[in-house]
């Protein structure tokens, strides 16, 4: 059985790894598919794991207890204390509703399923608005844990009770089940996000590395030695980093472009690449990898968090690039001679191990972290006598409706005789304060069925849930029916149009009446984000138009298609004359480019209070 010796060129493979994620995070147009460094990590890693978890259950010395308590000295104290520097930054920079989230991805990281956590939230990891979630990286280091629990578990089955069957064909058996289970999901509008995040849709990267693992420990083949071999490789390596684009089904089979090379750099020795690998620069680097991965995403997204005004993905500045790679590799550094090699050293073992390691740590953060989550994101901090930023910064009081997915969130005259149902997406979260007070004025009973992201043509579980909940209790029959979603991103999309018919026909049928809401004036900066930068002491742009010229014909076309099927259009802006009024007051009416504050829901019925006829009479 041959032993894993220390390799120098694995760690310089780390190097070219996290220095594809930075470059692609730094600024995508450096390189275009340097997230692709997250597959060659996920490839390192099945090899290194799987090569010790194998030798050991070979020659009997496996133990899950030690294996834990190496992977918990090796990953976890790193993790922690980047976790608890990013709740501290996120205390001081985040708006409520930020911080809140990121308490929930703290929680969802020390509980190993950051993936699940992000693949259930709306967009994807290419999306603008993830570009400035902190914590969204660790979706990686999940996969890898809850690898870490399968693989040991699977191994041990294998050798002990299935020793007639070869370790190798099952292992590559499962890798392509993987693969094809990746390429078919990411090909389903509806799948794509899991299929990023997801542990059997990875698992194909992770087994490339643990079948050439085994067939290495086994001395099945030889090592190469070939140049040309390992120069294919390399080129191939490099042409995907530099020209994979989204063309591609990703992920899926077109992984293999990145984690193929790689199996056979590794399985190469005494080559050029692997002698180029092994500079002691270039493996420094590689020594520093998991540090860098770790602090490079929250700098960068606590960035552009702070800078970005407007809808979309930013792209920092040479100079505020240059103090962000500053920052990482201070932090990095710190990181792995202060907490990772350190603790990685230390002498204790087995069940006191896991306890200082992993127990009370865990613990320790995970209180924090719901602390953030159950004080919805501490919005008293940024609070002042005037101004309560609970209202200010969120689209909805949370204290009137708490759920993150409102199934019939009750306003209005809850003992009126008449009922509004409305129903929509965070559209019609953010006029929950303008109909409730309506409807309260009516003597209406108003039950809100919304939740954020939830798009017309959105499928996803909680998107479900509430387009169930709404038409169930249609079904019972209501006086008024009111429609609202975001109409600027989908108005001349035939396909959502014809969603949104279904939609008013449905409605049509068990309601007396149908109202569809316009969309507000849609800004071309977010108020909050400015506010937060005056906040911090920093100057941020504002643009001289603050309302899009998309407005307002996304209303326009809406309100043509919902009078063609006989319901009404209700456009709460019509009767003012200033659609770019952004404060009342120090308080500001936006809590985004597109959603109205609690103030601002409150601000707007004010205006519309004399209003005759109401909307809802």
């Amino acid at each position: 059985m041959n032993t894993l010796k220390y390799r120098k060129d694995i760690d310089g493979l780390r190097a070219v790894a996290v220095l594809a994620v930075l470059l692609f995070h730094l600024d995508p147009v450096y390189l275009s598919a340097g997230y692709l460094g997250v597959d060659i990590f996920f490839v390192i890693s099945g090899y290194l794991i799987t090569r010790i978890v194998y030798t050991e259950v070979m020659n009997k010395k496996y133990t899950f207890t030690n294996f834990y308590v190496r992977r918990s000295k090796r990953i976890l104290p790193p993790l922690y204390f980047m976790a608890v520097l990013t709740l501290i930054a996120g205390y001081i920079i985040l708006l409520p509703y930020d911080f809140f989230k990121t308490g929930i991805s703290i929680l969802a990281a020390v509980m190993f399923v950051s993936n699940m956590q992000f693949a259930l939230r709306t967009g994807d990891y290419f999306s603008s608005d993830s570009s400035e979630w902190p914590m969204l990286h660790t979706w990686s280091l999940s996969v890898e844990e809850q690898y870490y629990f399968v693989l040991p578990i699977a191994l041990i089955i294998c050798i002990r009770f299935l020793k007639k069957i070869n370790l190798t064909i099952i292992l590559c058996i499962v890798a392509v089940a993987s693969f094809a289970l990746a390429q078919y999901m990411s090909g389903q509008s509806n799948l794509a996000g899991l299929s990023y995040y997801f542990l059997l849709t990875r698992m194909g990267e992770l087994l490339i590395g643990s079948v050439l693992a085994v067939i290495h420990a086994k001395g099945t083949f030889e090592k190469s030695q070939s140049n040309i071999i390992v120069s294919v490789a390399v080129a191939v390596l490099v042409a995907t980093l530099l020209f994979f684009d989204k063309q591609f089904v990703f992920p899926g089979f077109s992984a293999l472009l990145a984690c193929v090379p790689i199996a056979v750099i590794i399985h190469s020795e005494n080559t050029w690449a692997n002698k180029a690998l092994q500079n002691s620069v270039v493996v420094w680097i590689g020594l520093l990898s998991y540090s860098l991965y770790l602090f490079h995403w929250p700098v960068l997204a606590f960035a552009r968090y702070i800078l970005n005004t407007t809808e979309g993905y930013l792209h920092l500045s040479i100079m505020a690039q240059v103090i962000c790679l500053a920052l990482i590799f201070a932090l990095s550094i710190l990181s792995y001679y202060a907490v990772e090699r350190p603790l990685r050293r230390s002498s204790l073992v087995g069940i006191k191990a896991l306890i200082w390691y992993f127990v009370i740590p865990s613990a320790a953060l995970a209180l924090l972290a719901a602390g953030v989550v159950l004080k919805k994101g501490l919005p008293d901090r940024l609070s002042t006598d005037s101004i309560n930023t609970a209202f200010q910064y969120s689209h909805i009081d949370k204290s009137a409706c708490p759920s993150l997915v409102n199934l019939g969130c009750e306003g209005g005259d809850t003992s009126g005789s008449k009922e509004v149902l409305m129903y929509g997406n965070s559209h019609s979260e953010h006029y929950y304060e303008l109909v409730s007070s309506l409807a309260k004025d009516a003597g209406m009973h108003l039950k809100m069925y919304g939740a954020g992201g939830c798009g017309l043509k959105r499928e996803s579980a909680k998107c479900d849930s509430v387009r169930a909940a709404y038409t169930e209790e249609l079904q019972q029959g209501t006086d008024i029916s009111i429609i609202a979603f975001r109409w600027d991103s989908d108005f001349e999309d035939t396909e959502f149009l014809t969603e949104l018919d279904d939609v008013i026909s449905l409605a049509q049928s068990r309601s007396d009446r149908v109202i569809v809401l316009a969309q507000p004036p849609l800004l071309t900066f977010s108020p909050s984000k400015v506010a937060n930068c005056d906040r911090l002491g920093i100057t941020c742009p504002k643009p001289a138009e603050t309302v899009s010229e998309l407005y307002p014909s996304y209303n326009d076309v809406i309100a043509q298609r919902a009078s063609s099927l006989g319901a009404e259009f209700f456009d709460p802006y019509a009767g003012i004359e200033d659609t770019s009024q952004l404060y009342d007051g120090d308080r500001i009416l936006y809590s985004d480019t597109d959603h109205l504050s609690v103030y601002g829901g409150r601000w707007l019925y004010q205006q519309l209070a004399d209003t005759t006829p109401s909307l809802l009479q």
